[in-house]
């Protein structure tokens, strides 16, 4: 806990594969196939790397096609498992929760043909996608009555996306749930509603749209956004929305914006035009 926060269960941070198939095992070379010879190999088990999530302590250590064969000197097996307490096994995800944050784990790794020790530090990893906001009310920002926020999990909730029953949109930002923060402080910027006034006529009825450009740059967050916007030259904003290829775009006055966005603020008693996460 930081502040009094809890932050989070430790996790690796990586995304990988089981060794059950003993093709697959043969093909990665782990051993344990004798035939026609008197030499005895050593049979490896364990599990393959496929992913490591940029904000992992794994980043730069682990590598694509690493094979996993132990934790800490505790042996993995190949359905991703770890002895536990007489006749029980946990995957390794549930061992590695048991750390405290800055634990330093050790790993024995396969790595083209031949056996290797890695170690780094664990964390909790932040989502791309918050499932909360520390009991915080939600970050937004208003700009000519675009009410931007961030994707979270309780946005989705809200908007019925676990329902039988759902729109394109919401359908495409469900997609989004497990994908990896890159880089702290990276947020999915949403269009959540457009507040009518004359000045974004025509949008009215744009909502749950993944904002992915401003003025030509890609949005990260709405801090970002809100730099942006702030440090903005020509007379146009330009809103570019996903899909990248032949998604919304919304063209507003880039003279007016301030004044739009405070009329709008008033007719809706919104005391301020955003209000941004800290982290």
């Amino acid at each position: 806990a930081e502040g009094g926060l809890a932050k989070g269960f430790c996790r690796l941070g990586i995304d990988c594969s089981f060794l059950e198939n003993e093709t697959f095992r043969k093909f990665l070379k782990l051993g344990g196939d004798n035939t026609g010879t008197k030499i005895k190999r050593k049979r490896y088990t364990g599990i393959m790397v496929r992913k490591i999530q940029p904000t992992s302590g794994a980043f730069g250590i682990l590598r694509n096609m690493d094979v996993i064969l132990a934790v800490d000197g505790i042996p993995l097996g190949n359905d991703g498992k770890i002895p536990f307490r007489r006749g029980e096994r946990v995957d390794l995800g549930g061992y590695v929760t048991s750390l405290f944050e800055g634990d330093e784990v050790h790993l024995s790794v396969w790595r083209e043909g031949k056996e290797t020790e890695v170690s780094f530090l664990v964390s909790p990893i932040k989502p791309l996608v918050p499932t909360h906001f520390s009991n915080e009310p939600p970050p937004y920002m208003i700009c000519s009555g675009f009410v931007f926020t961030a994707l979270s999990v309780p946005y989705l909730e809200a908007k019925g996306a676990w329902s039988d029953y759902y729109t394109d949109n919401v359908s495409y930002l469900l997609g989004l749930v497990n994908s990896p923060l890159k880089q702290e402080g990276d947020e999915v910027v949403v269009l959540a509603q457009v507040l009518a006034h004359r000045a974004n006529l025509g949008y009215e009825n744009y909502f749950d749209l993944h904002l992915l450009k401003f003025n030509g740059v890609e949005v990260r967050s709405l801090r970002h956004l809100q730099g942006l916007v702030d440090k903005r030259t020509g007379p146009f904003m330009i809103f570019e929305f996903a899909p990248e290829d032949g998604g919304r775009l919304v063209v507003l006055d880039s003279d007016t914006n301030d004044v739009v966005t405070k009329e709008v603020c008033s007719e809706h008693s919104i005391g301020a035009p955003g209000r941004l996460r800290d982290y």
